[in-house]
């Protein structure tokens, strides 16, 4: 069952236009675009696994395709002028039926481009994003690979945008939001617009509260492209999502001390960042925290489990720890007591 999902404030960087994308190409002597496929590997942090058989099957001819000619030369021309005509379902079977009969001629990935944009041109444009990525699959080497990626792009921004609000996501069908935009990285990992596909990942993973896999993400994006425009905008996201696990999870000491490191190395880093307000409030929040946890901790082990050496550790690793906390003075007062004998609290 779908989930819908849930409004979430996200920063203003995260925001997508439709603008074009230059996925990159080079021009040889001759003039010509050529364009090649780039390294591919399925891992990316955060994102979805891969499912084996969920991966896009060969199209096999089928009795609801036919052809209407003999060679896919006069099947592609016929195709071509059915879709012109505008006679769009008469277009698609003849396209359908030549990607399946031949799809070893030179004229099926012509034939499933073309598909692919007519759907596009027809607004199905889930339905079009699929064809984009079997040509992709299937016709690597023998389509406008970066033009197929600058498509799906285009597309997975409308389907977002279709019903995104002002301030952030509110969608319907989030898992395949998600994974077209997955899709598309793992397609090109080294394009330069990996960190922007990274960022839209990690804010729709954290508008289904899916906080751990959005910081693996927001994560991913920092070590992988530290000096990209959307750095800045990763790492306070990051800082959001890590504060909000861990005030979710107040009694996860490590988690804790994690985020408050992460928060310290963080300014260290970027000084001057636009959040920086925002981020040592985080900061003091969650050191609070800690220091609650903490005496909490000790007085526990001092009245309900009434373990004398275990509390004095605890009084005593307060102290050291967190000398100007307002509960320092009543640990230091107890840590006195138990030392010269007096019997274990009772609350």
């Amino acid at each position: 069952m779908k989930k819908t999902m849930t409004k979430t404030i996200l920063f203003a960087s995260v925001c997508v236009t439709l603008a074009g994308v230059a996925w990159g190409q080079y021009t040889t002597r001759s003039g010509s675009s050529r364009l090649t496929r780039p390294y591919a590997t399925d891992y990316f942090e955060g994102f979805g696994p891969v499912d084996d058989e969920k991966r896009i099957p060969q199209k096999e001819p089928s009795f609801w395709f036919d052809l209407k000619y003999d060679t896919p030369k006069e099947q592609y021309d016929y195709a071509r002028v059915q879709d012109a005509d505008g006679a769009y379902r008469r277009a698609r079977h003849a396209y359908e039926a030549l990607v399946r009969e031949w799809p070893a001629s030179k004229e099926a990935p012509l034939a499933q481009y073309a598909l692919a944009q007519m759907l596009e041109r027809q607004g199905k444009l889930a339905k079009a994003f699929d064809e984009y990525q079997y040509l992709i699959t299937y016709y690597a080497g023998q389509c406008p690979f970066y033009d197929v990626l600058d498509r799906q792009f285009r597309i997975a921004n409308a389907l977002l945008d279709s019903e995104r609000s002002m301030f952030g996501f509110k969608l319907n069908g989030s898992d395949d939001q998600r994974v077209r935009f997955e899709t598309i990285a793992r397609n090109a990992p080294r394009s330069p617009n990996v960190p922007e596909l990274l960022l839209i990942i990690g804010s729709i993973r954290m508008a289904e509260k899916e906080l751990e896999e959005a910081v693996s993400v927001y994560d991913g994006l920092l070590n992988r492209f530290p000096e990209s425009a959307q750095a800045s905008a990763a790492a306070f996201m990051d800082a959001k999502c890590r504060r909000d696990l861990a005030v979710n999870y107040k009694y996860n000491e490590d988690r804790c001390r994690n985020s408050i490191a992460f928060f310290k190395a963080l300014l260290e880093r970027s000084p001057d960042h636009p959040e920086k307000a925002q981020l040592i409030a985080w900061q003091a929040e969650l050191t609070n925290l800690l220091i609650e946890q903490n005496f909490a901790l000790a007085v526990f082990y001092d009245t309900k489990q009434r373990n004398v050496e275990a509390a004095k550790q605890a009084y005593r690793r307060f102290i050291k720890e967190f000398p100007d906390s307002v509960h320092t003075p009543a640990a230091k007062e107890r840590l006195a007591a138990i030392e010269a004998g007096a019997a274990p609290l009772r609350r």
